[in-house]
């Protein structure tokens, strides 16, 4: 007897249990490719051994990239296994909630007044069995009947007869009048379960996260997941509007592509520009071995090497890996920036582009022209701009606007604060060009020529046709050798302003400002000579 007593005083073990918990993601930063995504919920758990599992997660992710914290709570062991075929329950997010309680009382709303309606046909039909009641009333052949009891039989029926079809009418109006709201509980319970089926997401991650775990004292235990996911990816885009000849306004957004197996509902979001998935470590540095042989070697062991690659037996000549030199991608301040989004949004499973919008920067611009002759029609409006914000511009796609009309699109690079940029806002149809070749010799016989001078006069023709004076940037090309025996004379008149723009040697630039209606000519003559024997390319 004492010996079970002491058992009953001691503490039970308890049994294990598996406890399915919904985690949504709650937050997502968005690298220019992938996404970390967090998830967090808390759980009731008792002491003991049990197994946690979280379900609809993306079958696509990775078990070593996840990073797992449970409070007060030991994880022991955990596991990755995907159920295609496993019930469903779309996580109870607070939207989901608001949206399921909206669509039952829509449902309940239509539902009581299809009750109704149904009373008033009910009572119709009661009606109508007593009338069928009334008029099935007869006199017993076989019973004598006086006059009072035949008359009073009469007003009976007369009576409740037109009692009860008057019950019928009524009851029948009833149902007519309740039908007359029964499209607009309809449509109220369709828009209802629109937003029932938008905020729910869809079954399209049917893997599941086990977690073994030891609970040494009960725990309200707070789960914590982060980890890295693919197909996903943002990009600015901006508004570029130019207002008057000074204004200009960037309206920037963030195009995000979402196009991972799970849903995203009311997640704080946060775009970064920094790159995780893309090279973390410097590239491989190989010696350079150079030699020096014999001509006559060369020659050999080329004609050797060209007759086994004809054969087949040659080996293969094993060299380090030819490194092409690159422009790198410019770095700012080592660490990236982040934009972080003030409200959370939803952004659904395999879904279209979401473009949101950021803010709006106005900078101050100098208005001008810039003129290509040599392939053009028209000069092209420039806008000159320093970067006065505090914040990168990063490369992305810009829609052009001059006075809020739409004039182009373009590709913006990166503009660092105070750097300069010179945006281009679509052609100006009133500034016309015209270049005309007036004499070329040997010139228009083909890319070699076999005559051992060439000469070209070309005239360029600017025409201010609007009603304002134009700033314009005429610019042109002549030829440059780096070769003594190529001799290359030109003249230009009037004389170009820089003779080598942006460093770029026989390119040329005149600073022209053309009043309304006025028109500049530029003339440029060329002569190329070399020696005879010679052919020109």
């Amino acid at each position: 007897m004492r010996f079970a007593l002491i058992l009953a005083l001691l503490p039970l073990p308890v049994l294990a249990d598996t406890f399915v918990v919904q985690a949504p993601p709650v937050a997502a930063t968005v690298y220019a490719q992938g996404a970390l995504v967090s998830r967090n919920a808390t759980v009731d758990l008792p002491a003991g051994q049990h197994t946690i599992e979280l379900r609809d997660m993306d079958p696509n992710l990775s078990l070593d990239a996840m990073d797992i914290r449970l409070t007060g709570v030991t994880i022991t062991a955990r596991s990755w296994t995907q159920r295609p075929n496993a019930p469903y329950r779309a996580p109870r997010t607070p939207d989901w909630v608001a949206a399921k309680d909206a669509f039952d009382t829509a449902t309940e709303a239509l539902a009581a007044l299809d009750d109704r309606i149904a009373l008033a046909l009910a009572s119709a039909q009661a009606a109508q069995d007593q009338i069928e009641f009334l008029n099935g009333l007869t006199v017993p052949e076989d019973t004598a009947t006086n006059v009072d009891d035949l008359r009073a039989i009469g007003q009976l029926i007369a009576s409740d007869g037109t009692a009860a079809r008057a019950a019928m009418r009524a009851a029948e109006a009833e149902a007519r009048q309740l039908r007359r709201d029964r499209p607009d509980l309809e449509f109220a319970v369709a828009q209802a379960q629109a937003a029932l089926d938008a905020v729910t997401p869809t079954n399209t991650a049917p893997a599941t996260l086990s977690l073994d775990i030891s609970v040494p004292q009960p725990v309200a235990a707070a789960l914590d997941l982060t980890y890295l996911t693919g197909g996903v990816s943002w990009a600015p885009v901006y508004d570029i509007n130019l207002t008057g000849d000074t204004a200009l306004s960037i309206a920037r957004s963030a195009v995000i592509s979402q196009f991972t197996n799970e849903d995203w509902s009311g997640v704080q979001l946060t775009l970064s520009t920094l790159e995780p998935f893309a090279q973390s470590e410097p590239s491989q540095l190989w010696p350079q071995r150079r030699r020096i042989e014999d001509p006559v070697q060369q020659k050999r062991e080329l004609s050797r090497l060209q007759a086994d690659s004809v054969m087949g037996a040659a080996e293969p000549i094993m060299e380090a890996p030819v490194i092409v030199e690159e422009a790198a991608a410019a770095n700012f301040d080592g660490i990236g920036v982040t934009y972080t989004l003030p409200t959370p949004v939803t952004i659904k499973a395999r879904s279209e582009d979401l473009q949101i919008a950021l803010d709006t920067l106005d900078m101050d611009a100098t208005l001008s022209a810039q003129a290509i002759p040599l392939f053009d029609e028209t000069a092209f409006r420039l806008a000159k701009i320093t970067n006065t914000s505090p914040e990168i511009l990063l490369p992305g796609l810009a829609l052009l606007y001059v006075d809020g009309q739409l004039v182009g699109r373009t590709q913006v690079a990166a503009l660092p604060p105070n750097a300069e940029a010179d945006i281009f806002l679509g052609r100006i149809d009133g500034l016309r060009l015209t270049r005309t070749v007036l004499d070329r010799n040997e010139g228009d016989r083909g890319i070699i020529t076999r005559s051992n001078e060439e000469t070209e006069a070309v005239r360029i023709e600017v025409e201010n046709l609007t009603d304002r004076v134009w700033d314009v940037a005429v610019r042109d090309a002549v030829p440059f050798s780096e070769q003594e025996d190529l001799e290359i004379d030109w003249s230009a008149s009037p004389a170009p302003d820089n003779e080598a723009v942006d460093d770029q040697r026989g390119i040329l630039e005149w600073q022209l400002s053309l009043e309304a209606g006025e028109t500049e000519t530029i003339s440029i003559d060329t002569t190329l000579t070399w020696p005879e024997g010679k052919v020109l390319r």
